[in-house]
């Protein structure tokens, strides 16, 4: 089962008349974002629990672009077919936060044996480096390892400015990232639209819901 995300962002419509294969769907949006060629993107299928943790699955196509998934959904309903997708934000728990400060405790303590001097010099130059690193160089399975820092009082803060600052680049490469699969997912519902002789959506029915970016 995937872990839900932290929704940033929300888009779905009903399109009225038009049946279709959810399967051949995500096949289709997978190609239409292939031929995008976003830097550092992957498609892959994810199973969410409709209810509770015994009621019935449903597959999802999910893009994912580092911490950003974009979960895709088509599925009929009615005489209809409807098409949503949730953009989010993976977040850890703090399980790994602890794996890793033990991990940092050890080597502090290691470098206190071997003498003080290196001890102090790693406390002040070391592990803010491997913080750093961790920060931004960790493996995808490792993203958000530090969320749960953020939520410290003072500490969050400051760690914040430090290592995890808020920029435009961030920002806007999650909106194109966004926007490219946003497009690609509209193109194949016109193409489906268009091969039923259904009139295409509207300028008002195109356009996502946005909550916020990066509330951490």
């Amino acid at each position: 089962m995937a872990a839900t995300p932290v929704v940033l962002s929300h888009w779905s419509k009903l399109v009225e008349g038009l049946q279709a294969s959810p399967m051949e769907f995500y096949a289709a949006v997978e190609e239409s974002v292939r031929r995008r060629e976003m830097p550092e993107s992957a498609c892959s299928r994810v199973d969410y629990f409709e209810g509770g943790a015994m009621s019935a699955k449903r597959e999802y196509l999910r893009v994912r672009r580092k911490r950003l998934v974009l979960d895709i959904c088509g599925a009929p309903f009615g005489k209809g077919f409807f098409f949503s997708w949730w953009l989010g934000e993976l977040r850890s728990g703090p399980g790994m936060l602890v794996g890793i400060l033990f991990g940092l405790a050890i080597l502090l303590f290691l470098a206190f044996q071997i003498g003080t001097s290196i001890g102090i010099l790693f406390f002040l130059f070391g592990i803010p480096a491997i913080l750093w690193f961790l920060v931004n160089h960790a493996p995808e399975e490792f993203a958000g390892w530090d969320d749960p820092i953020l939520g410290i009082p003072f500490v969050g803060p400051v760690y914040q400015r430090l290592f995890r600052p808020q920029t435009y680049y961030k920002i806007d490469t999650a909106s194109m990232f966004q926007s490219a699969v946003h497009a690609a997912v509209l193109e194949i519902v016109d193409d489906l639209s268009k091969g039923k002789g259904l009139r295409a959506l509207s300028e008002a029915d195109r356009q996502p819901t946005l909550r916020e970016f990066f509330t951490h």
